[in-house]
């Protein structure tokens, strides 16, 4: 059963295609014992009655729901982000199999504000939403055959989590806890004014990949309050000079 130290993890749905899917997400959650849901551009709009008649009663689920243009905004009072998917990505994240994931997230004291992204059924998260996230999610399923719904996978992440919640969570030094994503968007904003002022991208059409990988190298770092304050000032320093 979770503990009072540990803090729910937000489910984060993006560009989910049909608002059944959604339903059976919101059933999955309430099993165990979450029921903070957000929503990124579903793309059947919301309300949807289609998600109430497959949530099963888990209506609380979906009148909570919050709904959001971008997924920037929706994660922006986030502390630490994970992300599953199924393939190898490009972006170099760190990879975690499901229950070293939920280890890492129920362990950290105090908690952070996490949020677990999920992406589209037949696509799956794509690499700009990816680049937001601390972490990769793998859930070890039969590898030749390993699809997943996804209710099936909410469902596999809630279950984990309520299992090792009741875990005893590590003591962490405050001014080393993670930066909420608002801090860290707003040092990544101001490093690309930077950059562009600088000429730093000659070649606008690759500028968006090397914009994405540089957030992913920061968000790979899991830079805290305390380390964003340090960049502000080196790119302080850098500006004036």
């Amino acid at each position: 059963m979770p503990t009072a130290t540990s803090a729910k993890p937000v489910i984060v749905l993006v560009g989910t295609q049909l608002g059944e899917n959604i339903g059976m997400c919101a059933r999955a959650m309430l099993n165990c014992g979450l029921d903070q849901l957000r929503l990124v551009k579903p793309r059947d709009g919301w309300p949807s009655e289609s998600a109430r008649a497959t949530a099963a009663d888990a209506d609380q689920v979906l009148e909570n729901a919050k709904v959001y243009e971008n997924i920037d905004d929706a994660i922006r009072d986030c502390e630490r982000v994970f992300a599953a998917t199924a393939r190898q990505r490009s972006l170099r994240i760190p990879g975690l199999d499901l229950r070293e994931a939920v280890s890492e997230i129920v362990t950290t004291s105090p908690p952070p504000k996490t949020a677990i992204l999920f992406g589209p059924e037949a696509s799956g998260l794509d690499n700009e939403t990816l680049s937001r996230a601390d972490r990769l999610i793998h859930f070890p399923t039969n590898p030749d055959f390993p699809s997943l719904n996804l209710a099936q996978a909410v469902l596999l992440f809630g279950w984990e989590w309520r299992q090792s919640s009741s875990v005893t969570p590590a003591q962490v030094i405050a001014s080393n806890l993670p930066a909420a994503r608002e801090e860290t968007q707003a040092f990544l904003n101001r490093l690309e004014q930077a950059l562009d002022e600088s000429q730093f991208f000659p070649n606008q059409e690759q500028r968006p990949d090397t914009v994405r990988k540089l957030r992913a190298a920061l968000t790979r770092c899991n830079a805290s309050e305390e380390d964003l304050r340090m960049l502000h000032g080196v790119l302080t320093a850098l500006i004036k000079k």
